[in-house]
């Protein structure tokens, strides 16, 4: 046995070389190494290793694997003395060490001082040592805690290899272990046992084998947890990151029990800790949702729901914050195996999103020309010029992995700069659809450069958060395949074609939000989630074409005020043949139509005195201009401007009625 442990085992060179030079070298500064890492990544293992090499060398060896071993001191000493004397022992290996309790307190305090000096102590834990091993004063130079990596892919493929696993399989099977020697063994099993029909490696993945999910379960959690742990450990999983307001929103439970909840989540080996919050293992996430899609559909469906709502609502009251929620809300997405598979999302729940800083530009505009184009880099630059805040970056531990140009362009903006996509969109509003009003905004999603994942993130947050959103228009190129994939299941709508700077074609996503606004989008979107299906995830309402082009439907605005007291000239009224009355609707209907939006506009804030003038010149009865100046209290010239203004903003009013609301019956 230790000859094929000795010929098969893969990896741990380094902490391997640091065991041997311990055990060998008698001056040595600590006795005591502390193996901690997650279950399943291979510290016992690593710990019969070390002791076979060990024996090899003829150092008497002494095991103790608390998953076979009481916690209290006589069971301890009686299964370190059925081996022989503790004295004699040079090599003592503790397995499980997460299971000792209050008796790591007792080795601190009572056993270990009482050895002697040439013992050398290995233990393997699925935690890190209590604090008090690392402040007090006599262990800082006898203890040393080093935590336990998974395997990279270089050893893992070994791992396979020696299993017997094809070729063909092994790059598959490496990039669903996540570096987990136990799901590597697991997964090689399931092959052989299953003839390479199911699992990783097998020409499906862990999603098709929920009896390999449970069964990786089972070995990494090793207890059966209460059904408010499993809700605890299920939302972990489908969550980007868990924070206990995220536990106790979602499951809707005490404030005490949330914490409690938590806490254990916390203490899981499995579970890193960030400052945003808790992460899971990535194949623990695997297997927790398949489990819990497999298991229990309708639970999947209810906390799915609820964490897309209570994301939602985080994110649209536009607090601190927003960037995560919008990352989270976009991560939701990848429960939808349609979404899961359009990208790359391996590590999606370590990007962290931020403004960009001054001291970043070099970064942004060198991602931008090697993506775009030298051409793209200059218009950058200019962009950056004049609205640094439409530049976001994603980073994780590797640095910067993605950026987002989108610069919200007003209705008036006149210092633009000389881009053709900009002007593009705008005159895409003005021609086809309903202009922006002045308190409106196009979000020009510019450029996007590295993870496709890490721009629906900061695209999701903008939608959201960005005021008085009226457009977005986002533009992909030819070669950004993820993110085009990503944005029409989400929903995202294929307009124009537009131009880049070197003149290579764009494809620009346009959404309307004042036809569906950010929050009916969201809800949408859960239930598009929830239908693992193309067509169900691609399924978009049509927008709304107008009757008229902008110019001309406020020139019949202003045409049927005018006669809006004279029912046969109002009858000849072009917005007869609009979405804002039945189509046989007459002269009455449109002047209702007429009042009410007087009647909104009166009811906005700062537009009280548009909405008087055009009621006291064309709805409160005949009188000339000059009659309505003096009514109104105003100059004349005064009068003049404040009706033009209202004639446009009445227009506005009535253009986004035409297309947002539905036909009078």
């Amino acid at each position: 046995m230790a000859a094929l442990r000795g010929e098969f085992f893969t990896g741990r060179v380094a902490e391997l070389r640091l065991l041997r030079e311990l055990l060998h070298n008698k001056a040595r500064g600590f006795f005591m190494v502390w193996l901690h890492g997650m279950g399943g990544v291979g510290k016992s293992t690593l710990l019969l290793r070390f002791a076979d090499e060990a024996r090899a060398h003829g150092r008497a060896v002494r095991t103790v694997d608390m998953r076979c071993t009481d916690a209290t001191p006589d069971a301890f000493w009686a299964a370190l003395t059925a081996q022989g004397p503790p004295e004699d022992a040079q090599l003592l290996l503790i397995d499980s060490a997460e299971s000792l309790g209050s008796l790591e307190r007792w080795l601190r305090e009572e056993f270990l001082p009482r050895m002697p000096t040439h013992l050398l102590v290995v233990v393997g834990s699925r935690r890190p040592p209590e604090t008090e091993w690392r402040t007090d004063p006599q262990w800082w130079h006898a203890l040393r805690s080093i935590r336990l990596p998974g395997m990279n892919d270089a050893e893992a493929a070994v791992v396979l290899r020696n299993r017997g696993v094809p070729e063909t399989s092994v790059a598959e099977m490496v990039r669903a272990a996540h570096g987990l020697p136990l799901a590597l063994a697991l997964f090689a099993d399931d092959r052989e046992t299953s003839a390479g029909t199911v699992g990783p490696g097998g020409g499906r993945d862990l999603y098709d084998s929920p009896d390999l999910a449970r069964e990786l379960l089972k070995q990494l959690l090793r207890e059966t947890p209460s059904a408010a742990r499993t809700d605890a450990l299920q939302v972990l999983a489908l969550a980007r990151v868990t924070t206990e307001e995220l536990v106790r929103r979602t499951l809707d439970v005490p404030v005490a029990e949330a914490q409690a909840l938590f806490a254990w989540l916390h203490g899981l080996s499995f579970v890193r800790s960030t400052a945003a919050g808790l992460i899971p293992h990535g194949l623990v996430r695997e297997a927790v949702l398949v489990d819990l899609r497999w298991r229990d559909p309708e639970t999947y469906e209810r906390l799915l729901r609820r964490l897309h709502t209570h994301l939602t609502e985080r994110l649209t009251r536009r607090t601190g914050g927003r960037w995560a929620f919008g990352a989270g809300l976009a991560y939701l997405g990848r429960a939808n195996s349609v979404v899961r598979d359009a990208a790359d999302w391996n590590g999606a729940d370590r990007l962290q999103l931020r403004a960009a800083r001054p001291e970043d530009l070099p970064t942004v505009l060198d991602a931008i020309e090697a993506e775009h184009g030298a051409g793209a880099r200059g218009l950058a630059r200019q962009w950056w010029d004049r609205q640094p805040s439409a530049f976001v970056l994603a980073e994780d531990e590797r640095g910067v992995v993605g950026t987002l140009v989108a610069p919200s362009l007003e209705p008036d903006a006149t210092d633009l700069p000389d881009d053709p996509v900009a002007h593009l969109a705008l005159e895409h509003l003005a021609d086809r659809s309903s202009p922006l009003r002045r308190t409106g905004r196009l979000l020009l999603g510019r450029w996007s450069t590295g993870s496709a994942v890490a721009a629906c993130f900061a695209l999701t947050t903008l939608w959201a958060t960005t005021p008085g959103l009226a457009v977005s228009w986002t533009c992909v190129a030819q070669d950004q395949r993820e993110l085009s994939r990503l944005l029409g299941l989400y929903g995202r709508q294929t307009g124009e074609r537009a131009g880049r700077a070197d003149g290579e074609p764009m494809s620009a996503y346009v959404w309307d939000w004042r036809r569906v606004p950010f929050a009916r989008w969201a809800e949408e979107l859960s239930n598009r989630l929830l239908a693992d299906e193309p067509a169900a995830s691609s399924a978009v309402a049509e927008p709304v074409t107008p009757a008229m082009p902008w110019p001309e439907f406020v020139g019949a605005v202003k045409h049927a005020y005018q006669n809006a007291s004279e029912p046969e000239q109002l009858a000849h009224s072009a917005l007869l043949r609009t979405r804002l009355v039945a189509s046989d609707a007459g002269p009455a209907a449109l002047r209702q139509v007429l009042t009410e939006t007087v009647l909104k506009l009166r009811s906005q804030p700062g537009q009280r005195q548009l909405a008087e003038v055009l009621e006291i010149t064309y709805l409160s009865g005949p009188r000339s201009q000059q009659a309505a100046a003096n009514r109104a209290a105003l100059s004349f010239s005064t009068y003049r401007r404040r009706l033009s203004a209202s004639l446009v903003t009445a227009a506005e009013l009535l253009r986004d009625r035409e297309l947002y609301e539905p036909v009078p019956p």
